[in-house]
């Protein structure tokens, strides 16, 4: 029987190790790539099944011209997002499949490390111990205890950051298109609009996918309604902030 091939595209080190483990009960026929996945280097996939693709990949409608001149017949994101995918232009032409539910323990656990570093300046304080200074002048951070901690998309990833929150006396706030209000209950969430979570926030903290409707939603206007010491925390799409 043929084997799988399958081409991965701007791979790491450690997607090879994890990769090749998982591999080991499949017997697929695995190629990577350091390269992006564009249009450019789309022609790499010529002979491959399919395609692995990450978040930084541009598989608009000319990457996929390629890949579909070149008979691949599947792109597979190894991400939960795919606002760098082009469906429409896929229609027909390739399957295209994501991981919609990795670890979101491993990434929320991650936000709340973001916030601690930030507010008790870890990172500055290791660099001075490493000098052999020990002054706290300038690092002293506040307690969470008593914050209110913003949650702006209640999906797997976000709902897991609110019950990481449980223990830290916080009030919740979130917003969602889609509020999930039997979740929100049993974690002390308190769904409201938009501007309402921009104003009364202390920590904001991003867990929605990037849609057309809400790039740069962080932008000079929504700042301008909030606290002028609020904490951003993004975990999601970069284009969700007006940098």
């Amino acid at each position: 029987m043929k084997k799988i091939r399958v081409a991965f595209f701007d791979t790491k080190p450690y997607d090879r190790k994890s990769f090749d483990a998982a591999n080991e009960k499949f017997g697929f026929e695995l190629t990577y790539f350091e390269a992006r996945l564009n249009p450019a280097s789309a022609r790499m996939a010529a002979g491959y099944d399919v395609v692995c693709a990450f978040v930084n990949d541009d598989i608009g409608a000319k990457t996929i011209k390629v890949l579909a001149e070149e008979k691949v017949q599947m792109i597979a994101m190894r991400c939960a997002g795919y606002n760098n995918v082009d469906l429409a232009a896929a229609y027909g032409k390739l399957v295209v499949v994501r991981v919609p539910g990795y670890s979101p323990y491993a990434v929320a656990e991650y936000a709340l490390a973001m916030y601690m570093t930030l507010n008790r300046s870890l990172h500055r304080a290791y660099n001075r111990v490493r000098e052999n200074n020990f002054s706290i002048n300038g690092l002293i951070g506040s307690d969470l205890r008593g914050k209110t901690v913003g949650i702006i998309g209640t999906g797997k990833i976000g709902m897991v950051f609110a019950e990481v929150l449980q223990g830290y006396g916080v009030r919740i706030l979130a917003y969602d298109m889609y509020p999930n209000k039997a979740m929100a209950e049993k974690l002390h969430i308190e769904y409201v609009p938009l501007d309402v979570l921009y104003r009364e926030s202390d920590v904001i903290s991003l867990h929605c996918p990037l849609t057309r409707e809400n790039v740069h939603m962080i932008n000079a206007e929504a700042i301008g309604e909030m606290k002028q010491s609020v904490y951003i925390i993004n975990t999601s799409r970069g284009k969700l902030i007006d940098t």
